[in-house]
């Protein structure tokens, strides 16, 4: 009986039933924002933000990195947006700032151009 009792109760399951609980509530926490347009000229930025949540945003192929900040500081509904900005991982997971007066198509790169 005490074994039985150990399987269930065990930190073990106690920590896996925790980290099960916080996936499925990070998979709830996600918003899309949809752009106009057709889906051929759009891109979709997915940002994940310091409380766990996903943000999902539709944009122009051609949009600068301005245009996802200024999506995001409204989502987040911010007005002082100087003390913020918006980091990618490159195909080698190194860090960069996203820079506001750049294209994104240019500064994220998905993968190896071979």
């Amino acid at each position: 009986m005490l074994s039985f009792l150990r399987r269930t109760l065990g930190r073990r399951s106690m920590r896996k039933h925790a980290e099960k609980e916080r996936l499925r509530e990070a998979q709830r926490a996600a918003t899309h924002i949809p752009a106009a347009g057709d889906a051929k000229s759009i891109i979709t930025c997915r940002v994940s933000l310091l409380d766990g949540t996903d943000v999902s945003v539709d944009l122009p192929k051609k949009a600068k990195g301005q245009e996802l900040f200024d999506q995001i500081m409204y989502h987040l509904d911010l007005i002082e947006s100087d003390y913020f900005g918006l980091r990618f991982m490159d195909s080698a997971q190194v860090a960069h700032w996203l820079d506001g007066t750049k294209s994104i198509k240019k500064q994220v790169k998905i993968g190896s151009p071979y």
